[in-house]
């Protein structure tokens, strides 16, 4: 497939909010953001706070894709940020 026509995919499925833009590199999938929530309201069951590292071992993502997921998740107001973790809302 063309660039052009990529692109013009792309910003049809952003446009429908089937992808979700998180940063100005990153475009998640809307399901898989809402499963983040569902894993972020089960984790507030164990602890009200979590860090970047434990964010990383519940998602199994690297750094690059926790800290915009979790900024994303600041902006939605699923947490706050506080110091160096994050207080889960």
């Amino acid at each position: 497939m063309d660039k052009t026509r990529a692109q013009k995919i792309v910003t049809l499925l952003l446009r429908d909010k089937v992808l979700i833009k998180i940063s100005d590199e990153l475009v998640f999938h809307h399901g898989a953001l809402e499963e983040l929530r569902r894993q972020m309201a089960a984790y507030k069951a164990k602890s009200p706070k979590i860090d970047v590292a434990k964010f990383k071992d519940m998602t199994g993502v690297s750094r690059k894709y926790a800290i915009p997921l979790l900024e994303y998740l600041d902006r939605e107001r699923v947490t706050r940020r506080v110091g160096d973790e994050r207080v889960i809302l």
